[in-house]
């Protein structure tokens, strides 16, 4: 079965995209990987990878151009699809081609295992489509109260409006471990005291200057051989991020959970 997760942030600058990025190219050293840059008006993953894509999203939702058409090869043979750039334009597209272009992911159920989705920060229209067409939803939290407020406010309404019930957490530009795990315990104590859901905590990236560097460079940091320590640790985030539980409900999907 192909599945989907979903990266998003209540805010921006927590490093959503980066984490995307690498996460994806960790993965896709074993799976059939799709990462799907969905952060319309703000589309930047292509910069981290280093590529320059011709489509973009854009293409496929005015239908300009086939889905599979529209993807591109990246590094360790990830595939690819651009959000494009600055195309605010998206964000306010009718429905019926929104959810036409969730809908024709299915064309690729059986070359892709799995699709990560780049979504936009903050809880729009947009982003909720696709967390809700998603099978998991990763969100990046950062020790600061308007991640915590706007991430609160993310879980809120994908509870609430979307039926979601399980929510992965990273925490972010942490000083230790230890930090992200007392990150993360502040912030599930104030989301479980008013909704019923579930937060696992798939672990904490520490704010090093190795990551910010490659960020500079455009140079993905799990590409350089020479970060094992970073390797080894998005080795782990994908690990607990593949354990954690789906989310259930009737509404569009990427994939019509189809068995290959």
């Amino acid at each position: 079965m192909s599945e989907t997760l979903a990266i998003a942030s209540g805010k921006g600058g927590v490093g959503k995209t980066t984490i995307s990025v690498n996460l994806a190219l960790t993965h896709s050293n074993l799976n059939k990987c799709l990462l799907l840059d969905a952060d319309m008006g703000m589309a930047n993953a292509h910069i981290l990878l280093g590529i320059n894509p011709k489509t973009s999203v854009r293409d496929v939702i005015e239908g300009n151009i086939s889905l599979e058409k529209a993807i591109v090869k990246g590094p360790n043979n990830i595939q690819f699809l651009s959000g494009g750039s600055g195309i605010t334009e998206l964000l306010s597209v009718d429905e019926t081609k929104k959810f036409n272009f969730i809908r024709s992911f299915e064309s690729l159920s059986n070359k892709v295992d799995n699709l990560y989705v780049d979504v936009s920060a903050g809880a729009d229209e947009m982003a909720l489509n696709m967390i809700s067409a998603s099978d998991k939803l990763l969100i990046v939290l950062v020790n600061e109260p308007t991640s915590f407020m706007d991430a609160f406010t993310l879980i809120k309404v994908c509870n609430l409006e979307l039926k979601f019930k399980e929510f992965c957490i990273v925490t972010n530009m942490v000083s230790s471990e230890h930090h992200g795990k007392l990150v993360f315990e502040k912030f599930k104590e104030i989301v479980t005291k008013f909704y019923d859901v579930n937060l696992n905590h798939i672990g904490s990236l520490l704010n090093m200057k190795e990551i910010k560097n490659s960020v500079l460079k455009k140079q993905p940091i799990v590409l350089n051989k020479q970060n094992k320590n970073i390797i080894s640790l998005f080795n782990r985030l994908l690990n607990n991020v593949n354990n954690a539980s789906k989310n259930t409900h009737n509404g569009i999907k990427f994939f019509n959970n189809s068995i290959k």
